[in-house]
């Protein structure tokens, strides 16, 4: 072949090797990068979506349950009070019975609100109707060793309503919680009782303690 020839083909050819090889570089590098940059998104999605808020509420929901079945130190407990019935007094169509909850401890401590009453067949027996609605309001009572507060308790005289909505039942007397108080003492006091609860039936009602 003629040489000239020959070098004009080499000439015409440098030109694009170069290129091709600029080329290839390119591509590699930008494969390069995308494999790089791939793992390192990916790898950071865990971290942003980590614990968040969850267990913040968890912690929460369980302080409030904790905090609502809380009941103070204060409080009189059964143990250290002494529950007797006062003396009774007449009023139209009922009975006012005074619960008397006299501190025995060594300690000073309080009655806060309403205790919880309702008629029994005896000190280990089943409730008769409906318990005692609460009626008034009051503030808390500190109790001195020695010192006493009064519930008073309104029973009304069963055979003023319907037999058909009463249902008459002899009762052995009251099952008394002291306020904020899960333990109970009975107090013997023979009578009558409504069986039969409704709208129209409040055989008990009792106010808050006060000194």
């Amino acid at each position: 072949m003629n040489p000239t020839v020959i070098r004009r083909i080499v000439l015409l050819a440098a030109p694009l090797t170069a290129i091709a090889l600029v080329s290839g570089c390119g591509s590699d590098s930008s494969d390069t990068a995308t494999s790089t940059t791939v793992p390192t998104t990916t790898s950071a999605l865990p971290t942003s979506a980590g614990p968040g808020p969850a267990p913040a509420t968890t912690t929460h929901a369980t302080h409030s349950a904790a905090s609502s079945t809380q009941v103070s130190p204060e409080n009189c407990t059964v143990a250290e009070l002494s529950v007797t019935l006062g003396q009774a007094s007449g009023a139209a169509g009922s009975t006012e019975l005074p619960v008397v909850f006299t501190n025995t401890s060594t300690r000073t401590c309080t009655l806060d609100g309403f205790p919880g009453v309702s008629y029994v067949t005896g000190a280990d027996g089943s409730e008769v109707g409906a318990a005692a609605t609460r009626t008034g309001s009051g503030s808390a009572v500190s109790l001195a060793p020695g010192s006493a507060g009064t519930a008073l308790v309104r029973a009304t005289n069963v055979e003023n309503y319907p037999a058909d909505q009463c249902g008459v039942t002899d009762v052995a007397g009251l099952r008394v919680y002291p306020p904020n108080s899960y333990d109970a003492v009975f107090l013997p006091y023979p009578t009558e009782g409504c069986s039969m609860t409704g709208a129209n039936i409040n055989q008990l009602s009792v106010a808050p303690v006060t000194g």
